[in-house]
């Protein structure tokens, strides 16, 4: 499945053209440093592998943190011996190091070392740096909104880290306030997301994510007449297909789960015909449906083509955010279509 977006998910330092729709993260990861003209610095550093490229810059931008040897063949995904081989090379060379304050002797965890940190953090421009980490952090979110990974909790857990990393370098840019949001949204932390997203459209009035995110919190904390004014607020600002829908959705979401139905349906319409691609397109139509007809049995069948291992509790094993009343609400309104 193809997944559009607008021009906030662009990568690499000052990059102005358009993002391919499929980048991967090792290519950003990989584009990312060697646009912001760094290889000469990765050279000094011995790094002579696309996978120590990525494994060095999953380590830089979770600072003196360091990851897990299954965080990194996690985002790797590579063949194990592969990953260890590089990771004993890149020990070898004093790029990296192992932690030794692990709790868990089952794993090891590798930090950079003092060096290769500072090496980095004398050639890479920080503002610019923090404005790519935020974007990778995006992608991150948006994998879990489209069921993307294997492994939600732990895509959760990162995408927090790189967010906090993009704002802890530069805290006044808006792309890094909105991602930092974005990771405290999902993880159901709706004080956090809504001081993060208003923060970001304070510095950037036009931007439609950020209010998107700000009347989305309000609406899980119950401020639901100004969460309706934010969502259409940030109706107003989107100028791009991929944003009209999300913020469609949301709408769509508000008035599901406050039961003006018909309203719900409406819009349910219009996201169909927006993003006919994405299944929760088709998840919204078909639960803003009262009964089964020819309509449905339509719904029903594109949702399992576009996602054939769908079920209704895989929304709030991704979708961390809805709250157990919202998931057993929606869970319900699918039961009746045999979900």
């Amino acid at each position: 499945m193809v997944v559009q977006k607008d021009n906030i998910y662009e990568f690499g330092f000052g990059r102005s053209d358009n993002q391919s729709s499929n980048v991967n993260l090792l290519d950003e990861a990989v584009f990312s440093f060697l646009y912001g003209g760094l290889f000469k610095v990765l050279k000094s550093l011995s790094l002579n592998s696309i996978l120590d490229l990525e494994i060095v810059f999953r380590l830089y931008i979770n600072f003196l943190k360091g990851l897990s040897f299954y965080d990194i063949h996690y985002f790797t995904q590579s063949p194990e011996r592969t990953l260890w081989r590089r990771l004993k090379y890149l020990e070898e060379k004093n790029v990296i190091k192992r932690s030794k304050n692990q709790k868990d002797k089952r794993t090891i965890t590798f930090l950079l070392t003092k060096s290769a940190f500072d090496t980095l953090s004398n050639s890479i421009p920080k503002e610019d740096l923090a404005i790519t980490i935020s974007k990778i952090a995006m992608n991150y979110a948006d994998k879990l909104w489209m069921f993307n990974v294997r492994d939600p909790n732990q895509v959760r857990k990162t995408l927090y880290n790189i967010a906090r990393s993009a704002v802890s370098m530069n805290d006044k840019n808006y792309l890094c306030q909105f991602a930092f949001g974005l990771s405290y949204y999902y993880s159901a932390n709706y004080d956090l997301s809504l001081n993060h997203s208003y923060n970001s459209f304070q510095a950037e009035k036009k931007f439609a994510h950020a209010r998107r995110l700000f009347a989305s919190s309000l609406y899980q904390i119950d401020e639901k007449k100004r969460a309706y004014i934010e969502i259409n607020k940030a109706l107003d600002l989107n100028t791009d297909e991929y944003g009209k829908w999300r913020t469609l959705y949301e709408m769509w979401r508000f008035n599901f789960n406050d039961d003006n139905i018909e309203e719900a349906r409406k819009i349910s319409k219009e996201i169909v015909r927006i993003q006919p691609d994405y299944p929760q397109s088709y998840i919204a139509a078909l639960a803003s449906l009262d009964k089964k007809n020819k309509i449905s049995d339509t719904y029903k069948k594109k949702i399992f083509e576009k996602m054939p291992n769908f079920s209704p509790a895989m929304i709030k094993n991704f979708h961390s955010w809805i709250r157990p009343d919202q998931a057993e609400k929606l869970r319900s309104a699918l039961e009746k279509f045999n979900i």
